[in-house]
């Protein structure tokens, strides 16, 4: 009886272990980020009259916790890493264990460059995460920020 009880304990335990799979498909994310050190925001940006944004981005909302936006893009099992559809990215490292997977970036801006690290964890249908980013920027200088993210699962991708 003992073996069997043993036995029964580690399938559960193995079968913990296992990822559920993040759903492959378009995922809404919400992300707001914040300049540490407690430097302040920059002004909400105003797009030239006529332009549009793409489908499924909105401009940055600005509060006390720092700029909240939202966006949705196509997840694949092959890419993992959260991101928008307005960044120039090049994901450098990549690493997963189980249920969160862990990353570097450099990002190219028309402002200067930022250097990022990230951390996300998956279900199948919810993502939360976090991202510091080292940026050296043209007008504020050497900027540190943080982006702390949710996601969901909302349907198939847009074709």
């Amino acid at each position: 009886m003992r073996k069997q009880w043993t036995m029964a304990m580690l399938v559960l335990v193995a079968s913990t272990a296992v990822m559920a799979e993040p759903r492959e498909g378009k995922w809404e994310y919400t992300s707001t980020m914040k300049m540490e050190g407690g430097a302040a925001m920059p002004q909400a940006p105003q797009l030239p009259p006529g332009t549009k944004l793409p489908p499924g981005v909105q401009l940055p909302q600005f509060g006390p916790k720092g700029m909240t936006m939202k966006h949705s893009s196509c997840l694949t099992k092959d890419d993992l890493v959260p991101k928008d559809k307005g960044g120039d990215c090049t994901v450098t490292k990549f690493d997963r264990k189980g249920d969160t997977v862990t990353w570097a970036a450099t990002c190219n801006t028309p402002k200067g460059k930022a250097l990022g690290q990230g951390t996300a964890t998956y279900t199948e249908t919810t993502m939360t995460s976090t991202m510091t980013s080292n940026i050296d920027d043209q007008e504020m200088g050497k900027v540190r920020m943080k982006q702390e993210m949710t996601g969901r699962y909302v349907g198939p991708c847009d074709t």
